[in-house]
């Protein structure tokens, strides 16, 4: 007999963790905000090139005695230049003449060339915001309809609570860490929805497989069962990419050090999830589930013939 974890005991203790932490971040949008980057803030954007090639750490550096001013590289090689944005809410071109002051302070000899300059207003930096969303949105509604033809509904609508709960997650931790939250965190939370609706789907594959082979009394012990089969690789999986991604954490700074942070929460959150959340929803769902329908759960029964 293998052995078998009591997974199921845990639902309800896990969905009570969840729901505070969801609560507590709920509670630091509504009265603290999320701390949005200049990617979703009207501002104006600056592209620079730079003759001697410095480092984004260097230009950050020229540039700290302007607030609210975020740099990052943008092509490679001969194409190599510098992206400058700056958050204001209204068309202020003393801005631009701070940063390029600065610029050649720090760079002389004209080896700053301003490549072009844009102002993005308030309906372009919401119109951005939205996109994410529904960018969010979609993804799981593709997902959604890709379980739904792989498993049944349940098994598909607690894969897409898992994935719900893992963006809430994220979300309240960004809000109650009052960490920046920019397209780079829209990438890491679309990361961590496909890592996770993986790990999802391994386990209900294992449950779809012990449904019919398992000698059970009901379905929670399919589940554990199920969970106790896959708990080495779900363990395995998330720690390799934990070590890569803490490095990343640990040796990066500014909008990688971010994802990466992001990233960390979000695989905790994936693997928590695709155990406790999308399980324990299952479980719930099919409380009432006899074991003499297991056998024909997820095929078509033969048809009877009568001699």
């Amino acid at each position: 007999m293998k052995k078998r974890i009591q997974f199921s005991k845990a639902f309800v203790p896990a969905a009570i963790l969840s729901f505070v932490v969801i609560v507590v971040g709920i509670i630091n949008i509504c009265t603290r905000g999320i701390n949005f980057s200049i990617d979703f803030k009207p501002g104006y954007i600056e592209e620079v090139k730079i003759s001697s090639n410095p480092s984004v750490e260097d230009v950050r550096a020229a540039l700290s005695g302007v607030s609210g001013v975020a740099v990052k590289m943008v092509g490679t090689g001969e194409a190599l230049a510098y992206q400058i944005r700056v958050g204001e809410d209204k068309s202020n071109e003393a801005i631009i003449d701070t940063i390029n002051a600065a610029l050649e302070k720090a760079y002389p000899d004209g080896s700053v060339t301003v490549l072009k300059t844009d102002f993005i207003g308030n309906q372009l930096s919401h119109s951005l915001a939205f996109q994410s969303v529904l960018l969010l949105v979609g993804t799981m509604l593709c997902i959604w309809i890709y379980s739904s033809i792989r498993f049944r509904w349940d098994f598909a609508l607690g894969a897409i609570i898992a994935l719900i709960h893992d963006s809430l997650i994220m979300f309240s931790f960004l809000a109650i860490f009052q960490v920046e939250f920019s397209t780079t965190s829209i990438a890491a939370v679309l990361t961590i929805i496909g890592y996770s609706i993986n790990d999802t789907v391994v386990i209900l594959d294992r449950v779809r497989e012990n449904i019919q082979t398992l000698e059970v009394k009901n379905f929670k012990e399919v589940i554990d069962q199920s969970l106790s089969d896959t708990l080495s690789r779900s363990i395995i999986t998330t720690v390799t990419t934990l070590f890569a991604v803490v490095s990343l954490y640990v040796f990066t700074s500014g909008t990688i050090h971010d994802f990466a942070w992001a990233l960390i929460i979000g695989l905790l959150s994936g693997c928590y999830s695709s155990v406790f959340i999308s399980s324990g929803f299952i479980s719930f769902v099919r409380k009432n589930w006899k074991p003499e329908f297991g056998l024909h759960a997820f095929t078509k029964p033969e048809p009877k013939t009568d001699f």
